[in-house]
């Protein structure tokens, strides 16, 4: 038997050569990205649109094919959506009035098909009279601009995954970046090999 002692030379991120330090960032593009990054921009999108959605899941594929996107299943419809809807018609305020009084909306919102994105959702809304059309004259004002409301509803829906799609690539594209690996292979006083790999 017999033992071998080997000796290997090894370097922080600041000793390597610029040409070695960018071998080193390129092997760890993934180092800020293979895990769950995407949990705090996940944390922020339900506190802003929870006045909207009662968010439940949230998908998402990226960042460069076709089809790629956002998306998120919710359970219910809020109130501030109903009157922000509303507010867009172009109706005298009385008859807005009316509608953000006399509406009962419900509805939800479930991912379909193989894609994450603002388009692979199927909404099912319901927009009812208050009073079950005991009223005619207000079941007919809300019959009229239901579709409208509905649509407005989606539109805003639509919107909203595509800024949170935008967010997260935005972010992904930051943890990615030459600074942010460079910061974190120092921030966690990795040591290096001469062939850049990490030791």
């Amino acid at each position: 038997m017999r033992t071998i002692t080997q000796t290997i030379n090894l370097f922080k991120f600041e000793e390597l050569t610029e040409e070695l330090q960018q071998k080193v960032i390129e092997k760890n593009r993934d180092i800020n990205t293979d895990f769950d990054w995407h949990e705090s921009i996940f944390e922020y999108f339900k506190e802003d649109n929870e006045k909207y959605f009662d968010i439940k899941n949230i998908y998402f594929t990226g960042f460069w094919s076709q089809g790629d996107g956002a998306m998120f299943e919710y359970s219910g419809i809020n109130e501030n959506l109903l009157n922000e809807a509303i507010e867009s018609l172009n109706l005298p305020k009385w008859k807005k009035q009316i509608l953000s009084t006399q509406i009962c909306i419900s509805g939800k919102g479930v991912q379909r098909g193989h894609y994450y994105h603002e388009n692979s959702c199927d909404h099912t809304i319901y927009i009812e009279d208050n009073n079950n059309g005991y009223y005619q004259n207000i079941y007919d004002l809300i019959d009229l601009y239901s579709s409208d409301i509905e649509d407005f509803i989606i539109t805003k829906y639509k919107d909203i995954c595509q800024d949170l799609y935008k967010n997260l690539e935005n972010e992904h594209d930051y943890l990615q970046s030459d600074e942010v690996i460079k910061e974190t292979l120092i921030c966690n006083d990795y040591d290096f090999t001469e062939e850049g790999d990490i030791y």
